[in-house]
């Protein structure tokens, strides 16, 4: 079973996906910010990472810098209310960006594709 690890600071929203994914057969592991991520991070093995940008605190970006350092080999899609982000050249590489939306479809639909090629290698 395939871990998502999901950092929002929208409850609500948490409780979606978490919802949706679990229904789709994954283990879903979740961080309310991005300081409690990094924390986490350190003991956990997720397949994939599904980021919120703006958050309080250090935010998405302060996050992506972070994990970028780390050298951590794990799929990173942003999941964001703010399309105009995906062509932000301050945000660091990530793999895949995706609107949020109430239709999960997309994002369900990456986080495979991405899993798939994860297990490939």
């Amino acid at each position: 079973m395939a871990v998502i690890f999901h950092v929002e600071d929208e409850s609500s929203v948490r409780l979606l996906y978490k919802e949706v994914f679990e229904e789709q057969g994954f283990q879903v592991i979740q961080a309310t910010d991005a300081e409690e991520a990094l924390r986490m991070l350190k003991g956990q093995k997720p397949d994939i990472i599904i980021l919120d940008l703006k958050m309080p605190g250090m935010g998405g970006r302060g996050f992506l810098e972070r994990f970028h350092r780390m050298k951590l080999k794990i799929p990173l899609v942003i999941s964001s209310a703010y399309p105009y982000f995906r062509s932000d050249p301050s945000i660091p590489p990530v793999d895949a960006f995706v609107v949020k939306s109430g239709d999960l479809t997309e994002l369900v639909e990456k986080v495979r594709e991405l899993v798939r090629k994860r297990k490939d290698f």
